[in-house]
């Protein structure tokens, strides 16, 4: 059978769902249900946490999943984006109080940048010349400058 990773909730899980529902697969019909398995069309559904898709597919545990291309590039596995769905975006920006002198991308140069992403912003900051501490947090990233760990997010 096929193993298909499906975001179980989040900004993807409905048109993820729609789309696999309209392709006429079997999908979940309690919330609480993790593995959904589609004899009829040879696939497995499993419901995983978005995050965790690219690594799953990554691994081999998994053979295609349905996440974002920003997780994927952030997990640093060695699953690849085969097509876009034409759902679900994200525009990632820099963010500094307003005193703050940082006002270019230049100026994170030396810097400490709190982010969920610590990869994708990593190597985005690498690709421009800039050198920059990343610090990664994985909830109330805004709090890590009134709080002194980082200098923008």
């Amino acid at each position: 059978m096929l193993r298909i990773a499906v975001p179980n909730k989040g900004m993807l899980s409905e048109p993820a769902w729609n789309m696999l529902a309209e392709a006429g697969y079997r999908l979940r019909t309690n919330p609480r249900q993790l593995v959904v398995q589609d004899h009829d069309n040879g696939i497995e559904l499993f419901y995983l946490r978005p995050l965790d898709i690219a690594v799953y597919v990554g691994r081999g545990a998994i053979d295609v999943g349905i996440t974002g291309q920003d997780l994927l590039k952030n997990s640093g596995t060695a699953a690849l984006e085969h097509m876009p769905l034409g759902f679900g975006a994200s525009t990632f920006r820099f963010a500094a109080p307003n005193e703050s002198p940082i006002t270019t991308l230049e100026d994170v140069q030396g810097k400490r940048v709190a982010t969920t992403f610590d990869k994708l912003v990593h190597d985005y900051l690498v690709e421009h010349g800039i050198q920059a501490e990343t610090i990664h947090l994985d909830g109330a990233v805004e709090s890590s400058v009134q709080l002194g760990v980082a200098d923008l997010i």
